[in-house]
């Protein structure tokens, strides 16, 4: 099935109504993208003396442990998801990054189809 640009323009309002934040006011980040998973793309945004960094993933990451090694999580750090309740559990890694808990999350709850933006606020770098 071909998409119409109508549809597609469509489509691309309905991600935006739930990842806007990552994208609108945001700057790059230090780092463009994740070395370990080329899929992750990084923006930012300084609230304050706080930074929060937006990872988008191009691909939903499998359940379990989803690492992250550019961004470094502190103490105060929260990791939720764009369009989601709640937040996510992590570990700081071994060595540098983050060890985001992917809890399973049944497609139909997911917020949006394509790209998630996960939120990491309070980061240290």
């Amino acid at each position: 099935m071909v998409l119409s640009a109508e549809e597609r323009l469509k489509q691309m309002g309905e991600w935006l109504k739930v990842n806007g934040e990552g994208i609108y006011e945001t700057r790059p980040w230090t780092y463009q993208n994740e070395t370990v998973i080329p899929e992750i793309w990084y923006t930012s945004r300084t609230n304050g003396q706080e930074k929060d960094i937006y990872a988008t993933a191009m691909s939903w990451p499998n359940v379990g442990t989803f690492q992250l090694i550019r961004p470094i999580p502190n103490v105060n750090s929260v990791v939720s998801l764009l369009g989601y309740p709640g937040t996510f559990s992590y570990t700081k890694a071994t060595g540098q990054g983050i060890n985001i808990n992917i809890p399973a999350i049944p497609a139909n709850a997911l917020p949006c189809k394509w790209a998630w933006v996960f939120n990491i606020t309070n980061v240290q770098n």
